[in-house]
């Protein structure tokens, strides 16, 4: 899989008691998006982090004419009008992502079942050198199970700038290893020195189309 030129996340509210079946309805609705400009589509509900029991959309595209076309399918979607009214689902973000260069070689099978989103403002650091050393902290996250990992940077929504890491895993204890990894990374330490992380949380993936 090639870096994704552009990625849009959407977030959005359900209450607990449709949240089984408005995941089921996601499926339909990925389907959808699939059929009208997506090219990839990952979809869940995030277990911990800021917004728990939020329902995450992410969507790729190659271009923003694919975005534009999943736009304008929506309101003929009937599973997108059966999660609103249905399933009481309620989009309260939506960003669009503009991908960065990551050399890694993606693994899907087994299904992921974790994403991690990590976000983060740059401090001290100019672009090209902070992908320079997340690419050389990649191998850690490789070796450790992370079976994806995405990064881009925000073009439009809420927290304009700043930059969007998505790493999907096995299970929890793969994650767990990649961060005792990394503990002991200089690369990743010198990466984080230089960047201020605001946000990271953790979903169950539902699905992947």
């Amino acid at each position: 899989m090639s870096t994704p030129n552009f990625i849009a996340i959407t977030a959005a509210t359900c209450p607990a008691v449709s949240r089984s079946s408005a995941l089921e309805e996601m499926a339909n609705f990925a389907q959808d998006c699939r059929q009208n400009g997506a090219v990839r589509v990952t979809f869940g509900s995030v277990i911990s982090g800021r917004y728990p029991g939020a329902l995450v959309f992410v969507q790729f595209f190659d271009d923003l004419q694919g975005f534009e076309s999943v736009m304008n399918m929506i309101p003929q979607s009937s599973a997108y009008s059966r999660l609103l009214s249905e399933h009481a689902v309620a989009p309260f973000a939506r960003n669009v992502f503009r991908g960065k260069p990551i050399a890694f070689e993606p693994k899907l099978e087994p299904t992921p079942k974790y994403l991690m989103l990590t976000r983060a403002h740059r401090r001290s650091l100019e672009e090209a050198v902070m992908l320079e050393m997340l690419n050389k902290t990649a191998p850690v996250f490789k070796s450790a199970g992370a079976q994806t990992m995405r990064m881009g940077q925000t073009i439009t929504g809420s927290d304009l700038g700043t930059y969007m890491l998505g790493v999907t895993y096995p299970d929890m204890s793969a994650i767990e290893r990649t961060y005792d990894a990394l503990a002991n990374s200089p690369e990743y330490g010198q990466l984080m020195n230089g960047l201020e992380i605001d946000m990271r949380s953790i979903t169950k993936i539902a699905g992947i189309l």
